[in-house]
């Protein structure tokens, strides 16, 4: 029940995983993303969304109890990511140990671009801004769908009882380097523990985006 890709997104972890999976999501948590897209700090985003929007947000209360009581039966599975407030990824150790988190690598892009909506410490402004501390897009093994959302932008979902909409912005027009450098940022820090991102990476997910016309061609 890991991620995998479908229509060039990463599909989530449903595992009972503490980084990127469910693990620290209440069933509650859960129905309340299946019937609103926002849910355990995480707005709904790609297929995902249309399926919320076209989909659960008209199931039962019944039914969405029963999907969280099933999703919450699947066991942890160890993966290389994790959640750990309060701990500096092995990569951060130095910055934080010097209080020097604004010389890291794309600290200074999240600052500028980022940091407005998500907050400095990562906390977000539920429900109208995700938390990105704790997040398990975020910290997924896979950084794909991270490095879409960053490039594309996009509105959250248009559901009955949902908060209203908002729209984040697409930074398509930043670099290759300057996409990797921020995303790593935000992957490794506040808690959050997981591998960089590479250039090529990103160079991977811009390609896909535009085959799904995600966005528009870069000349």
């Amino acid at each position: 029940m890991k991620g995998a890709l479908a229509d060039a997104w990463e599909s989530a972890d449903l595992t009972g995983s503490f980084g990127a999976g469910l693990g620290r999501w209440s069933e509650a948590d859960i129905a309340a993303f299946l019937e609103t897209g926002h849910g355990g700090g995480v707005i709904a985003f790609g297929s995902m969304k249309e399926a919320v929007e076209k989909s659960t947000q008209y199931m039962t209360d019944g039914d969405l109890h029963a999907i969280a009581v099933y999703l919450k039966s699947f066991p942890e599975k160890k993966d290389e990511t994790a959640y750990a407030p309060g701990r500096a990824s092995i990569t951060n150790e130095a910055a934080l140990r010097n209080q020097n988190l604004s010389e890291l690598p794309g600290a200074g892009l999240y600052d500028s671009a980022c940091a407005r909506c998500h907050q400095q410490d990562g906390s977000g402004q539920m429900p109208r801004f995700p938390a990105l501390t704790g997040n398990p897009v975020v910290m997924s093994e896979d950084p794909t769908s991270l490095i879409r959302i960053v490039l594309e932008g996009g509105p959250t979902p248009k559901t009955e009882i949902g908060p209203a909409i908002e729209k984040m912005p697409a930074f398509a027009t930043l670099t290759d380097r300057e996409i990797a450098e921020a995303v790593s940022y935000i992957r490794q820090s506040w808690g959050n523990q997981a591998p960089p991102v590479s250039t090529r990476q990103v160079e991977l997910a811009r390609t896909a985006a535009q085959k799904s016309e995600g966005i528009k061609k870069m000349e």
